[in-house]
């Protein structure tokens, strides 16, 4: 019953759904590893392009050109042996561009032997859960520097506007109008030119174009309580005004838009870390990302054979999701609680 009067209320369903996919994208990124057969940098060469394990799912992610490159992979001599040396990324696909007339003969399709590959293997023979599972781990932390800089800078600076006015406030115009004058993709190319092409720079630089955002939101929070009677009466108690907007204003009234910020925050640091990476400039090889497992995926992809698009694409979905529907759920659920 309780459950149910949660999902009824005003954000209830969006909190438990975007919870609930947080919450499986956090074990995956901490207890993943222990529940997957293989390492992510694993490459099994019998396996290479190994379709999922699932009838159904690859009926829909192979299609009928895709099951012929499959045979044509077979054909076209992939290595069978951990011995055999693995072909290059040209090379090793070759099968993927031959024309019509290589599909002429029939080949029987040997039966599927289970290899503990359940949702399949990319063109280099690697796991694609673990692939998934190491994504996780590298859409995660550069999201949570994106938060640090975001919110320790932004949550300070919009208390201090709000509850002073006047020159803080005045300053924080400035401060919003010249960061959010300028590109963020192109802020985000001059670091890569400037410094080394690090994720984790990166998501500074996106934390600190959020900033502006944040601030403004929690100033004009804070401004409208500001000559509130729970301040008057702090000031009369002695208090002095670090206590008053700490705890009083920000923990006591405020204390839910940090949650809210760092889920949005995290939303738009795993789209941006992911389109990146798909671009080649945010996580790089050894390392995996969820963008640059798609981006390596882009001969395969328009071939037919789909579930090494899919599955990182599905995953990218689900966590920006997850994180959206968390924030805006609690926001109802504050707007909720300020109107009763």
């Amino acid at each position: 019953m309780a459950l149910r009067r949660f999902l009824q209320e005003p954000g209830g369903w969006r909190i438990t759904l975007g919870g609930s996919m947080v919450l499986l994208l956090l074990i995956s990124a901490i207890a993943g590893p222990h529940l997957t057969s293989y390492a992510h940098d694993e490459m099994d060469l019998e396996q290479i392009l190994a379709p999922p394990e699932w009838r159904w799912l690859r009926s829909v992610l192979v299609t009928e050109r895709g099951s012929e490159l499959l045979k044509a992979r077979d054909r076209a001599g992939i290595p069978k042996s951990g011995t055999d040396e693995l072909p290059d990324s040209e090379g090793g696909l070759d099968f993927l561009r031959m024309d019509e007339d290589s599909f002429s003969q029939p080949v029987e399709e040997p039966e599927a032997k289970p290899q503990g590959h359940i949702l399949g293997t990319d063109n280099n023979g690697r796991d694609m859960m673990a692939l998934l599972v190491a994504g996780s781990r590298n859409a995660l932390l550069p999201g949570l520097v994106a938060c640090l800089v975001a919110l320790g800078v932004g949550l300070p600076l919009g208390l201090i506007a709000g509850f002073y006015g006047g020159l803080p406030s005045a300053l924080l115009g400035g401060f919003s109008g010249v960061v959010l004058s300028l590109p963020r993709f192109v802020l985000i190319l001059v670091v890569i030119s400037a410094l080394a092409p690090n994720v984790y720079y990166i998501m500074a630089v996106l934390g600190l174009t959020l900033v502006p955002r944040i601030s403004e939101h929690i100033a004009s929070r804070v401004r409208s309580q500001a000559g509130s009677g729970f301040v008057t009466a702090a000031r009369e108690g002695g208090l002095d005004d670090i206590s008053i907007l700490t705890k009083h204003i920000f923990w006591y009234q405020n204390r839910a838009l940090l949650f809210i910020h760092f889920a949005l925050v995290m939303a738009e640091s795993i789209l941006v870390e992911t389109t990146l990476s798909y671009l080649q400039f945010g996580t790089k090889a050894p390392d995996v990302s969820w963008g640059n497992i798609i981006e390596g995926s882009r001969m395969t992809f328009f071939s037919g054979i789909y579930w090494i698009t899919f599955f990182p694409a599905a995953a990218i979905v689900m966590a920006i999701l997850g994180f959206f529907y968390l924030g805006d759920g609690l926001s109802a659920r504050m707007a909720y609680r300020e109107g009763k």
